[in-house]
């Protein structure tokens, strides 16, 4: 049964959201906090499978405690409440890891809808973990197991392109091998949030170069090919969420690998409601892309 924890200063809120975990019966409330020292304490204590957390709490706001959990390793999966709808702060929650954001005041059916579609990807979470743990046990050091953890890691990556409808595209090809190399290599990792995407992609071109692929390593054919293929993912996803609002991959990737208010943009576009077209950020969308390798692999 899935856990939660429930993290906000107004009771009222508290109260018609654990209502709406039991009366559906989507799993079991194991705490509630009503301000943000108590929030933390409470996560790392009960380390729930979904914590609810209000961004605007008394002591501690939510993107803090979210900020301070991940770097102790807490594998919750985080659904941000808000009557903020300031869109580069929403873009700083997801980038922090947050599977949704729920705008207040709270309404059933998208609550219900958002849980569940969360609960699906903690499943499919867990079931990855579950690979690994396989995988791990069969000799944690060994070169095998690296390398097995590498084609793990690669094969999800290819899955998520597939998901995207982009696993065809040469900047796909790109979109892994520097995930893959960044995966691999924690100390680039480690200063991602400070590197610029040019030298992100010099690095990509050195291993390319090395590799014997020369026709493959201009950076800046690299760049093209890799905002062309993201370009396309953000609009194979726009095109499902007009489809259907609720499809399962538009539901995954449409708040966790892309700014959810240009995915909005691109729909308008698509539909002719607006003029331009959402736009990319290929650092953001690897960065993104990581955080949900972290979080399955």
């Amino acid at each position: 049964m899935t856990s939660f924890l429930v993290i906000d200063d107004d009771r009222t809120v508290r109260s018609v959201l654990i209502k709406i975990i039991e009366q559906y019966g989507l799993g079991d409330v194991c705490a509630e906090a009503e301000n943000g020292l108590l929030g933390e304490e409470l996560i790392l204590r009960y380390k729930p499978d979904i914590v609810i957390i209000d961004l605007l709490l008394p002591h501690q706001d939510g993107m803090s405690i979210i900020k301070k959990v991940r770097s102790l390793n807490v594998k919750s999966m985080f659904i941000m409440l808000s009557q903020v709808s300031d869109k580069d702060m929403i873009a700083k929650a997801y980038e922090l890891g947050i599977e949704f954001f729920i705008s207040k005041p709270i309404n059933v059916i998208e609550v219900v809808n958002v849980i569940k579609r969360v609960g699906e990807y903690l499943t499919i979470k867990k079931t990855f973990e579950a690979i690994e743990s396989t995988v791990m046990n069969l000799g944690r050091k060994s070169e095998k197991d690296s390398d097995r953890k590498s084609d793990i890691v690669k094969r999800l990556l290819n899955q998520i392109m597939a998901d995207l409808g982009i696993l065809g595209d040469l900047g796909s090809r790109d979109i892994i091998n520097i995930c893959t190399m960044l995966y691999e290599n924690p100390e680039y990792g480690d200063t991602l949030e400070e590197t610029q995407l040019s030298d992100l992609l010099k690095l990509l071109q050195s291993k390319y170069t090395s590799e014997g692929r020369v026709f493959k390593s201009d950076f800046k054919a690299i760049e093209m090919r890799m905002r062309r293929t993201v370009a396309k993912a953000m609009k194979n996803i726009a095109a499902m969420g007009i489809e259907d609002f609720s499809n399962d991959k538009f539901v995954l990737y449409s708040s966790s690998l892309f700014d959810y208010v240009e995915v909005k943009a691109e729909m308008d576009y698509i539909r002719g409601k607006a003029k331009y077209n959402g736009k990319v950020n290929i650092k953001s969308f690897i960065k993104r892309l990581l955080v949900m390798l972290e979080q399955i692999a």
